[in-house]
């Protein structure tokens, strides 16, 4: 069953989002600095402050966790998040244009790569309360992730 325009849009928007997050996420574990667009200028203040006004993009952020902190991330994950990048973009001006089980494939593409990148790389930095609440909706998330139906062939 095929989800509705309104809910797949909102599901790619949150799953987009979630992406940039986690990945800002670990590159704050090796440094503040690394949100930034330039993490040259960056201030303290500025970051405790939230006012990051113009902080790395998604796909930025992905490259300096290769290059700087050194991460193994697969190019296919890349891949997948420019994709959903470019899913989001168009229904966030546009609405719904793709396939809906195109859009959903692109999503279960950038959650398998979340899913292992949020176990391996963020539960560990959290305290035990924090990882235990992330790993019962890990779970949840991993049930449902198969009900994603490919697109046909």
């Amino acid at each position: 069953m095929l989800p509705d325009a309104r809910a797949l849009k909102y599901a790619v928007l949150h799953l987009q989002a979630a992406t940039e997050v986690f990945l800002k996420a670990r590159l704050q574990r090796d440094h503040w600095t690394l949100v930034f667009k330039n993490p040259a200028t960056a201030t303290r203040t500025a970051f405790d402050s939230g006012k990051i006004e113009s902080n790395c993009t998604t796909e930025e952020a992905f490259t300096r966790l290769t290059r700087i902190t050194g991460l193994a991330l697969p190019d296919k994950a890349l891949d997948a998040v420019k994709e959903l990048a470019k899913v989001r973009n168009a229904l966030q001006h546009y609405g719904l244009t793709a396939q809906a089980n195109a859009v959903e494939k692109r999503a279960a593409d950038v959650l398998n790569f979340l899913l292992p990148f949020v176990t391996d790389h963020l539960l560990p930095g959290l305290g035990n309360e924090q990882r235990a609440d992330a790993e019962r909706t890990l779970v949840l998330v991993r049930g449902r992730v198969h009900r994603i139906e490919p697109p046909p062939t």
